[in-house]
C-alpha cells in the first residue's frame, strides 16, 4: 500500500502535463500558463500528501501560498481577496494546533482544553486581516496602459489563437480572433461597411414566418385586387418591422429566405451567465394584432464615467440604480459577429456599456424604447466587443416595488376571464404575477411550428398551442389586467447548453431569437418575466429573511413539532446519551485492552459531565474516582480495581490484566448512580 500510495502521489504531480498534451492532441488546447499553474498546484498537493519531514511540508505550504496569492492578484473578481484570507486563517489554525499540542504535552496540569480557544484566535485574526485589507483598499496604483496610437485587434486566447499572440496587429489578426469572445476585434473599419447579413426580424420571420397581410382601407374602398398593392405593402411591412412594430399574427415559414449558413454561424457571442435574455426591441402598445412603441425614452447624451482607467457610458436611470446597489451588479462580455443592426443586445437592466479604448460620447446612445445602440451606423461593426454592466434584482425589491395601477386601455376578449380564473382570491401582487407565469408555463404548450400552432392571439387562447410571441403577448396582457404596466421584448435567448468551455463563451445562433415580456416597478425600472415553457426563468434571489418567512409560512407545523421534539430531546438528554454510551460499551468487547480502557475512561467522564460532576483540572483519574465513589463501598472497590488495572496496563511492564471485573465500574457507574452519589455526598 505504501508503494501504491507513493506511485499515485508521483503521478499526481504530472497529471496536468498529461492533460495538456492530450488536449493539444485532440484539438482543445489549454493555455501554457494554466498548465504550469495546475502542475505547481498538483506538485504542492503531492508533496503535502507524501511528505515525511517538516521541511517538505513547509515547501508544500509555500507553493500553495504562491498559487493562492497569484490567483487573487490576477483575478478581476472583487471576491478574490477571500482566497488568501481563508488560506491565512488555515495557516493560523495550523500554528495554533501545533502550539496547543506542545503545551498539552508539556504542561497537562495547567492547560485547559476549551472549544473557544481556536475560534477566538481565528476571529481576532480574521478581524485584523479584514481591517488591513480595508486600510490598503483603493490605495494601490493600477497598471498603466500602453499608450500607442494603434487600433487594438486581438488580445485573448494566446494558446488557441496564433494571431492573438502579438496582442496588436492588423485586420488579419482581428478576423482570426473571432473564435473567442475575450479577443478584441477592430471597432470600425472600411472592410465592414457593406453587409448582406440578416436582421433580427429576418431571423424571426425565418423561424415563425411572415406576418399575415391585411388589406388597408384604401384597398377596400377602391375594390381593387390585392395583387396591385403587394409590392408597396411588402415594403411598408418591412419598414414597419424595422421601425418599431411587431405583429402577433404570423404564419409558418415556407423556406429560408437568406444565405445558406445563416442558421449555422453565430450572431453574437456571450461571455457571462447562460439561460438569460439579450434584449433588442421593446414595444409598449398593443392594438389587438400588432405591438408598437409609443413612449419616448430617447436620450442621446449618456453619462461618461471613468472606472479603473476604463471609459463607461451609463444610462442616467441605470446609473442611479447601480449607485444604490453596486454589490448587486454584474458585467458580461458581448462580441458582435453577424448582427445587422445598430442596437446592442444586452441583458435586463443594463446600466452602462464599455468598449476598449473608446471614449467618444457620440459612439453610444439610447433608443426611444430604452435600448443601447450606436447612432449614425447601419450596424455595429463585426468583432466589436462590448462590456455590459447590469443590475441584478432581488425578489425582495420586486415585491416591494410592484404596485397595481389603473388599466390604461381595454384588453382583448378572453383576457379578463382568464385572469380571474388564474388569480382567484390572491391579494399579493407578486403572487398574482407568479400565478399567471406558472399557469402559462404549465397549462399551455410551446409550439412554434405545426398544425396546432396558433397564428393569432384568439386562436392561442382557445387551442393553448403557439409560439413564444403569443406566450409573451398573453403574459403582458394578463399583467395589465391585474393593474401592472407591461411591454413586449424581442431579442435573443442564451441557451444553457450553448456555452463552449474551450472557447470560453456561448454562441447565440439565429434560431435563438426569442420573445418575452417585461413588467414595470414603481420606481420606473423594468424586470423581465418568462412565460414560455422550455426557457429558463430569470432568477431573482430572495433574501434570507424572505426565505425564512416563506419557510415559516409553509412549514409552521413542522417547525412547531420539531421545536417540541428538540425540547424533549434536550430534557431527556441524560437518559438517551447514557443509553447510547451503554450500547457503545457493549460493542467494545472486541477492542484491544488499551483501547477498551481508554474508551471506559471517556465513557465514565462523559457520564460525570452529564450529572454535573466534571473532573477538576489537574486532578488525576484515581483521586477523582475515589472521591466520587467514597459514599458506596461496592463502587469504591470497583473504582480502586479499575485504577490499579489501568496503572498496571499503561505504566507497568505491558502485562494485560486477566481479571474480568477490571472494567465493571463502567456498568456500575451510570448517570443516575453518579447523581445519587452526589446527593448523598452533599447531604
Amino acid at each position: 500500500m505504501k508503494r501504491l500510495a507513493g506511485a499515485a502521489t508521483a503521478v499526481l504531480a504530472f497529471t496536468p502535463i498529461v492533460f495538456a498534451i492530450a488536449a493539444r492532441a485532440f484539438g482543445s488546447p489549454i493555455a501554457f500558463e494554466m498548465s504550469t499553474l495546475a502542475t505547481v498546484g498538483a506538485l504542492a498537493l503531492s508533496m503535502g500528501s507524501a511528505a515525511t519531514t517538516n521541511r517538505v511540508r513547509s515547501l508544500s505550504l509555500v507553493l500553495s501560498g504562491f498559487l493562492v496569492l497569484f490567483c487573487a492578484v490576477i483575478s478581476d473578481n472583487r471576491h478574490a481577496a477571500l482566497l488568501p484570507l481563508v488560506w491565512m486563517l488555515g495557516c493560523v489554525w495550523h500554528l495554533i494546533a501545533n502550539h496547543w499540542e506542545r503545551l498539552d504535552l508539556a504542561m497537562p496540569d495547567s492547560v485547559q482544553r476549551t472549544w473557544s480557544l481556536r475560534p477566538g484566535i481565528l476571529l481576532v485574526t480574521m478581524l485584523v486581516l479584514t481591517a488591513g485589507a480595508y486600510s490598503v483598499k483603493d490605495r494601490l496604483t493600477s497598471s498603466g496602459r500602453l499608450a500607442i496610437g494603434v487600433m487594438p485587434t486581438s488580445g485573448g486566447s494566446e494558446w488557441s489563437d496564433p494571431a492573438a499572440r502579438s496582442g496588436l496587429g492588423t485586420g488579419d489578426a482581428a478576423v482570426a480572433a473571432k473564435d473567442h469572445a475575450e479577443s478584441f476585434g477592430a471597432v470600425d473599419s472600411d472592410m465592414f461597411l457593406e453587409s448582406t447579413e440578416p436582421t433580427l426580424f429576418d431571423m424571426f420571420n425565418d423561424m415563425i414566418g411572415e406576418p399575415k397581410k391585411t388589406k388597408n382601407k384604401w384597398e377596400r374602398a377602391q375594390a381593387l385586387g390585392n395583387e396591385n398593392f403587394i409590392p408597396s405593402h411588402q415594403r411598408t411591412a418591412k419598414s414597419e418591422q424595422g421601425g418599431g412594430t411587431f405583429s402577433t399574427e404570423r404564419t409558418r415559414p415556407k423556406k429560408h429566405l437568406h444565405s445558406k449558413d445563416a442558421n449555422e454561424a453565430s450572431v453574437v457571442q456571450w461571455d457571462g451567465p447562460t439561460g438569460i435574455r439579450l434584449a433588442m426591441h421593446r414595444y409598449d402598445t398593443f392594438d389587438g394584432r400588432e405591438w408598437s412603441q409609443s413612449s419616448n425614452r430617447k436620450n442621446m447624451s449618456l453619462n461618461r464615467v471613468d472606472i479603473n482607467n476604463r471609459t463607461w457610458f451609463f444610462d442616467p436611470l441605470g446609473r442611479a440604480a447601480l449607485s444604490r446597489a453596486p454589490e448587486d451588479s454584474s458585467v458580461g462580455l458581448l462580441k458582435i459577429i453577424r448582427l445587422d443592426s445598430p442596437r446592442l443586445p444586452v441583458p435586463m437592466m443594463t446600466a452602462g456599456v464599455h468598449i476598449k479604448q473608446i471614449d467618444r460620447q457620440d459612439f453610444f446612445g439610447i433608443t426611444r424604447d430604452g435600448c443601447f445602440f450606436m447612432p449614425g451606423r447601419e450596424k455595429v461593426p463585426p468583432l466589436t466587443v462590448v462590456h455590459a454592466a447590469s443590475v441584478n434584482l432581488t425578489e425582495d425589491a420586486i415585491r416591494a416595488g410592484l404596485k397595481e395601477r389603473v388599466r390604461p386601455e381595454p384588453l382583448p376578449a378572453g383576457i379578463a376571464e382568464l385572469s380571474d380564473r388564474i388569480v382567484g382570491d390572491q391579494t399579493v401582487t407578486f403572487d398574482k404575477l407568479q400565478s399567471i407565469i406558472n399557469h402559462l408555463r404549465t397549462e399551455f404548450t410551446f409550439e412554434r411550428e405545426g398544425d396546432q400552432a396558433a397564428s393569432s392571439l384568439a386562436e392561442f387562447l382557445q387551442s393553448r398551442h403557439g409560439g413564444d410571441h403569443l406566450f409573451a403577448t398573453t403574459a403582458a396582457l394578463l399583467a395589465r389586467q391585474i393593474g401592472l404596466s407591461s411591454r413586449l421584448v424581442t431579442g435573443f435567448y442564451v441557451r444553457p447548453d450553448a456555452f463552449d468551455i474551450t472557447a470560453g463563451h456561448a454562441s447565440v445562433l439565429p434560431r435563438d431569437v426569442h420573445v418575452w415580456a417585461e413588467v414595470q416597478l414603481q420606481d420606473g425600472r423594468w424586470f423581465e418575466i418568462e412565460p414560455t415553457p422550455g426557457f429558463r426563468q430569470p432568477h431573482y434571489k430572495p433574501s434570507w429573511i424572505l426565505l425564512a418567512r416563506r419557510f415559516t409560512a409553509a412549514s409552521w407545523h413542522i417547525i412547531v413539532g420539531g421545536t417540541l421534539a428538540l425540547a424533549c430531546v434536550y430534557l431527556t438528554r441524560c437518559f438517551w446519551i447514557d443509553w447510547l454510551l451503554a450500547v457503545a460499551w457493549s460493542q467494545a468487547r472486541w477492542l484491544r485492552p488499551h483501547r477498551r480502557l481508554r474508551l471506559a475512561i471517556r465513557i465514565i467522564e462523559t457520564r460525570a459531565r452529564l450529572a454535573g460532576q466534571r473532573r477538576p483540572i489537574g486532578k488525576s483519574q484515581r483521586a477523582w474516582l475515589e472521591q466520587l465513589t467514597r459514599a458506596d463501598a461496592t463502587l469504591a472497590s470497583a473504582a480502586r480495581q479499575f485504577s490499579d488495572d489501568a496503572d498496571a496496563l499503561f505504566f507497568g511492564a505491558g502485562i494485560e490484566p486477566c481479571k474480568r471485573d477490571t472494567t465493571a465500574l463502567v456498568d456500575l457507574l451510570r448517570v443516575r448512580t453518579i447523581t445519587a452519589l452526589t446527593k448523598e455526598a452533599t447531604s
